[in-house]
């Protein structure tokens, strides 16, 4: 399984070479560099403009191709994001770009690898971390420089630091994780519930300070005008750039059935506060009382976030490595085989096919039934496969601990 999963590894590094190679349009990855390289130029005061879609347009002046010559989406993530990208600027576009995938890349298989090692797998943890890292996400991901190519080394950041009892080992590792989170925040959204209900985890209320600290920061480069310009360009990019027809969210699925229109906005909206309240009080009545509980319950809440995000789309659910980690740590210790894991994988990677293949059109996308579903069983599943082994003590939802 280990030579399989390589191979297609493998084979999807060619595909996205010989994709680079001939695509006549510039990778979402222009976007941040544009604006990377306009905020060197501009200095501190072009933060204020970060969110203008003329301040945006301008900045693709940076682009090798020029203004009206390449497709451009905007730049719709949190400054840290632009941030990241600032040292790349230093090389024209495209070598950029290269560099920018490789680093990426080298750090999402780091990160896939280190989550399924600290699970304690054994010998299932190659194999399956080759498997996630096969998937189509990294492919779309690669092909466009995305940001998702550094989620599991976020997810194993912040995984270790749960773990670690010494402060200096744990702070940096924070740290890091928070900074990686604040490039796509809106992807987990609902994890505010499982924050909560941890609050006394010294893990979480340290991101909480880091996340602060990164907000103020934010605040005072760019200002608050200058923020409140963000959901105007989101919207923009939805309706105006990029219609979400295929998007894994139920926005994709509200837009095929209610089309262009304020009414596809606000039911998408009420969705996300409609999990946001399910989800609290089923947490409320049903906390999670171990490791194992735990793990399926995050694994549902991040598959229910990627659900109702504002705007998913394929290589975000790169996302799901870390579901995919905690679930097999599940099976595994409950003495349970992997196979099921395995048909749960193939099921997702061919929804996401079927809904980007241009020669399918479906009334509407199957991705984001496969989540709900995965949401559901997940959270079904703590029932039989969340118990404390015989002559554990369980504990309470605030003390519990983490995956892995």
């Amino acid at each position: 399984m280990s030579l399989v999963s390589l191979a297609v590894l493998l084979s999807y590094v060619i595909l996205v070479a010989l994709r680079i190679d001939q695509q006549t349009l510039v990778p979402d990855y222009a976007a941040f560099y544009a604006v990377a390289k306009a905020l060197v130029a501009g200095g501190l005061s072009a933060s204020h403009n970060l969110y203008s879609l003329r301040f945006q347009l301008a900045a693709t002046k940076f682009l090798s191709h020029g203004p009206g010559h390449a497709y451009v989406v905007p730049f719709v993530a949190l400054p840290p994001a632009a941030w990241a990208v600032i040292p790349f600027t230093w090389l024209s576009l495209w070598p950029s770009f290269y560099l920018w995938d490789t680093i990426c890349l080298g750090l999402c298989v780091i990160g896939t690898f280190w989550l399924a090692r600290h699970e304690q797998l054994g010998l299932d943890a190659t194999p399956l971390a080759l498997a996630l890292l096969a998937s189509y996400p990294t492919y779309t991901s690669l092909g466009d420089g995305e940001y998702d190519l550094l989620w599991p080394l976020c997810l194993a950041l912040f995984t270790f630091a749960w773990s670690c009892s010494s402060a200096w080992g744990r702070w940096p590792r924070t740290a890091a994780a928070s900074f990686l989170f604040a490039f796509k925040p809106d992807l987990l959204l609902l994890l505010v519930v499982p924050a909560v209900a941890a609050w006394r985890r010294r893990a979480v209320r340290e991101a909480v300070v880091c996340l602060a600290l990164l907000a103020g920061v934010t605040v005072a480069l760019v200002g608050i005008p200058g923020l409140l310009r963000l959901p105007h360009i989101e919207s923009y990019t939805l309706f105006s750039r990029f219609p979400p027809t295929q998007d894994e969210t139920v926005l994709g699925i509200f837009w095929r059935i209610t089309g262009h229109g304020a009414m596809t906005q606000d039911l998408a909206w009420a969705s996300l506060a409609l999990a946001l309240l399910g989800l609290s009080w089923a947490w409320w009545h049903n906390p999670p009382q171990s490791s194992r509980d735990w793990k399926l319950a995050l694994t549902s809440t991040v598959c229910l976030s990627l659900l109702v995000a504002p705007h998913s789309l394929h290589h975000d659910l790169l996302l799901l490595v870390g579901p995919a980690v905690w679930t097999a740590a599940v099976l595994k210790d409950s003495g349970r085989s992997l196979r099921w894991l395995a048909g749960w994988i193939v099921l997702f990677n061919a929804a996401i096919l079927v809904d980007a293949s241009p020669r399918f059109t479906l009334p509407i996308p199957i991705t984001p039934i496969v989540l709900l579903l995965a949401a559901l069983v997940a959270w079904w599943a703590r029932r039989s496969l969340a118990r404390a082994p015989a002559g554990a003590v369980s504990e309470n939802a605030t003390g519990s601990p983490a995956p892995g």
